[in-house]
């Protein structure tokens, strides 16, 4: 983590304590924010995935967690786009498009993942 509290002359690199499952080794995934949740989606780690890791960083103890959606889930993907919708009815979604599947085919696809109030998490097209 990069502390920037002191400004930008006294800032420093520090190594979080990070339990649970780790997402593991990969590239060509994407990593955005979405308070309090870091959440990594799909890359290549050996093979193109589809997972979904979230780590909350205002919990006391942070923890990687490996998410399980429930329902349909677009195909595992690598050099995908993404970003957290801020307005409107998908306001607080992780909006994804595009990127390569397996066979290393342009997508051009768009996916919602997002989270519910009873701690699930779905994906909607």
């Amino acid at each position: 983590m990069l502390d920037l509290s002191n400004g930008d002359e006294n800032c420093k690199w520090t190594t979080l304590n990070v339990s649970g499952q780790k997402p593991g080794g990969r590239y060509g995934h994407v990593m955005v924010y979405s308070k309090p949740y870091y959440i990594i989606y799909g890359g290549n780690s050996n093979k193109i995935t589809g997972e979904v890791f979230i780590v909350n960083i205002d919990e006391e103890r942070i923890e990687w967690k490996k998410i399980e959606t429930v329902g349909d889930a677009p195909c595992p993907r690598m050099y995908h786009s993404a970003a957290v919708c801020k307005y409107g009815s998908a306001a607080g979604m992780v909006i994804t498009f595009g990127g390569r599947s397996e066979p290393g085919n342009a997508l051009n696809d768009v996916w919602g993942l997002r989270k519910h109030r009873n701690m699930t998490w779905d994906w909607v097209s």
